[in-house]
């Protein structure tokens, strides 16, 4: 194998090689014993990173090996995998054939899909291998026309870094070295590159950018201007560094992953930095599959966080942002369907359908117990058994119902007193009431009526548990119970 560290090198390959070294001493990309798969496409830039890569590999303790992504998207794909191939074995190298296919997804452009694929096929040979890291042959030109690309497209500080050095497993060793300086290495190579047509297709964003827009920058504005946009992103990515710990640090105490969605803590947020906000917004749109464009972070902070009351903002069919008290919940769209009406005809399990609730009923002489003991929670109650009346009904809230909570001074809105426990509008209809004779005997996981408590007199109790089932819609009453006191739940 041609790992040799000491051999004199023609002044362009000198260039870039010592460039490179320089970069993985800035960057600690590799540690000795590293096996590094090498992202070898056939096209200029990964073979001169692999040539330079074989060169420093003895210095660096690394072993090597390629690993090429056929996308099957030109008919001469089958070609640029051969000829890797064979590049591969002249340096005595392993080398991993991928071949994927690129599905079409709506809402993505076609380079988008490429890279997704592309990057699947380097996780899962990562995976196989047990190789440490994954070389890719990124100059300094590509993160100069990335940060373009995203100046123009929008992106928040992480995108505006461009292509970092390093995202571990991936390492860019190139990412210093401009793409000029790679051409003057290529007549060293012992292979010719392959020459992949699309790079010169200006339909591609990308390319009227390489082409067209930095051509035109350098003649009419600056001619050094691609060395101060790629200091402009090193920048950024410094900047971003600093965003994301802290947003990191701000998700971990504001933000919590609940069946409704991310919940973000309204007051906690506040406190954070405004880019920190913004991007702990940004991240909870990404994670429901939406694109955190500027306008749309802009309007749910400005909108949800920054205001006080309930409001909402559709974010697409089936998702929404909303404020509930003093949190900001992202996530599916909250489900409006009525609870259905249930009669109870006496003793027995009874499941409560479309609730994902089981209610059981059962009678039991008055005994010794002290029932504000004897109830283990919000899903019990006991209920003075001659007070009610067979069949109960298990129903919805309705507008102006009223009951008089246990321990109240007499009845009120049970409207009202949703509000004081801090129960979302958007949750109100899917609270569970067992009712007696036309009267609320029970708010599920609430507060019992006080006309249906166990008195001292008391000769039966009727016990009422409520359990979740699995599978289906469940209600949403147990998400409240800490808002009341321990002498609320029976």
């Amino acid at each position: 194998m041609h790992y040799i560290s000491d051999m004199k090198w023609e002044k362009e390959r000198f260039t870039v090689i010592a460039r490179v070294r320089d970069t993985l001493r800035r960057w600690p990309m590799f540690d000795p014993g590293d096996l590094v798969l090498v992202a070898v496409s056939g096209g200029v830039d990964s073979l001169v990173l692999l040539d330079v890569l074989v060169q420093l590999a003895e210095e660096e303790g690394t072993t090597l090996r390629v690993v090429h992504v056929d996308h099957g998207v030109r008919p001469d794909s089958g070609e640029d995998a051969a000829h890797v191939e064979r590049v591969a074995a002249h340096y005595g190298l392993g080398c991993a054939l991928r071949e994927v296919r690129v599905p079409e997804t709506t809402g993505k452009s076609p380079e988008e899909r490429l890279r997704e694929a592309r990057y699947g096929a380097f996780h899962e040979e990562l995976e196989n291998s047990g190789a440490a890291r994954l070389a890719t042959g990124h100059t300094a030109d590509d993160r100069v026309e990335t940060l373009l690309l995203r100046l123009i497209t929008g992106a928040g500080p992480r995108g505006l870094g461009s292509i970092p050095p390093l995202r571990l497993p991936f390492v860019r060793p190139l990412i210093r070295v401009w793409r000029r300086e790679i051409e003057a290495y290529a007549p060293f190579l012992p292979f010719p590159p392959r020459l992949d047509p699309t790079n010169l297709d200006t339909s591609i964003p990308r390319n009227r950018i390489r082409h067209r827009l930095l051509p035109l920058l350098e003649e009419e504005y600056n001619p050094s201007v691609k060395r101060v946009l790629l200091g402009e992103a090193e920048m950024l990515a410094s900047l971003a560094e600093i965003v994301d710990e802290l947003t990191m640090e701000a998700e971990d105490m504001d933000v919590s992953a609940t069946a409704r969605g991310d919940e973000i803590d309204v007051e906690g947020l506040r406190s954070r930095p405004l880019a920190v906000r913004r991007e702990v917004i940004a991240a909870s749109l990404r994670r429901l599959g939406l694109e955190p464009g500027f306008d749309l972070v802009e309007d749910i902070r400005g909108k949800l966080l920054d205001i006080e009351g309930n409001s909402r903002l559709d974010l697409a069919p089936g998702l929404s942002a909303r404020r509930v008290y003093d949190r900001i919940v992202l996530g599916p769209r909250p489900s409006q369907a009525p609870t259905p009406e249930i009669d109870i005809p006496g003793e027995g399990s009874h499941l409560l359908p479309g609730l994902g609730l089981r209610l059981e009923v059962s009678t039991r002489p008055r005994g010794e117990e002290d029932p504000r003991e004897a109830v283990g929670g919000p899903c019990n109650a006991w209920l003075d058994a001659d007070r009610l009346s067979f069949p109960l009904r298990a129903r919805g809230v309705r507008a102006g119902d009223r009951f008089h909570p246990l321990g109240a001074p007499g009845r009120r809105k049970l409207q009202d007193f949703l509000v004081d426990w801090k129960v979302p509008r958007e949750d109100r209809a899917r609270i569970v009431v067992i009712e007696s004779a036309g009267e609320i005997a029970w708010v599920v996981g609430m507060r019992i009526d006080e006309r249906f408590k166990v008195r001292k007199e008391t000769v039966r109790v009727v016990v009422l548990e409520v359990t979740q089932q699995e599978g289906g819609e469940t209600a949403r009453w147990p998400e409240f119970q800490a808002e009341g006191s321990e002498d609320d739940k029976i």
